[in-house]
């Protein structure tokens, strides 16, 4: 559950902070896309790096560092089905490691990009932005709603695992089956918690007249400044250059 913890917002007033979400946006979805074309080892950690100063400037340091640390399960169990499949399909061993470790690498990149992301950026100027883009309000009201719910469910987990664990729970206990079923006594609660909360949230829309008028007025409208501008640039042209390692350079 510590992976979640790094899309929840955190308030801040960094130069990261201050950019539009739109800048941000296209950071996210360009080097995203890069980390999914990629397959090279060191082309993956150029993208993984680009991260880090976005991290550095908006000071989220520890609440990232947790989301990575709190993947290690993923990583390792991806690493492990990836060298698995490759070995089945008599790849040579050295082969096999290097596409376990990219594909490992590629899922941590993802995480330290959208974690950035989403660490810096408050889901009121995103959801915003998303209107301001063109996005159907109600589309982007259960976009912003559906971030917000993610750091809750982490929290609330993290209490029934604790709760349960105080009852006797044993859940790195027995074999990988059994672990699996030791979270049975997790996941219950935690459906049961988010349907109430879902409930309490349609009860809560529904008394303030959500979709009594078709028209809306926003609270504030965002502008792009110079330095979203500059960040576009600087993002668009990294993009490139990166790209241009696989026709150029013919980089996998």
């Amino acid at each position: 559950m510590k992976t979640l913890q790094g899309f929840g917002y955190r308030r801040g007033t960094s130069a990261v902070h201050r950019l539009d979400p739109r800048s941000k946006m296209i950071y996210v979805l360009l080097f995203a896309a890069l980390a999914v074309y990629f397959a090279n080892l060191l082309v993956l950690l150029l993208i993984f790096a680009s991260s880090l100063p976005l991290v550095a400037l908006g000071k989220v340091s520890d609440r990232w560092s947790r989301s990575i640390r709190g993947s290690l399960f993923f990583i390792v169990f991806i690493f492990t089905f990836n060298f698995i499949a490759m070995i089945f399909m008599s790849y040579p061993l050295l082969d096999a490691a290097l596409s376990g470790i990219s594909m490992s690498l590629r899922f941590i990149t993802l995480i330290s990009v959208f974690s950035a992301f989403f660490l810096t950026t408050s889901p009121e100027d995103l959801a915003q932005s998303m209107v301001q883009l063109r996005v159907p309000y109600d589309y982007a009201l259960t976009f912003n709603m559906a971030m917000r719910f993610v750091p809750t469910l982490s929290r609330e987990a993290q209490i029934i695992i604790d709760a349960q664990r105080s009852r006797g729970l044993e859940l790195e206990k027995g074999s990988l089956i059994q672990r699996v079923k030791n979270y049975v006594p997790i996941l219950i609660p935690l459906i049961i918690s988010s349907f109430r909360r879902a409930e309490l949230v349609a009860d809560a829309m529904e008394s303030r007249a959500f979709g009594a008028s078709k028209k809306r007025c926003p609270l504030y409208v965002l502008t792009l400044r110079g330095g979203d501008y500059a960040f576009i640039a600087v993002t668009v042209v990294s993009f490139l250059l990166i790209l241009s390692l696989r026709f150029v350079l013919g980089v996998p």
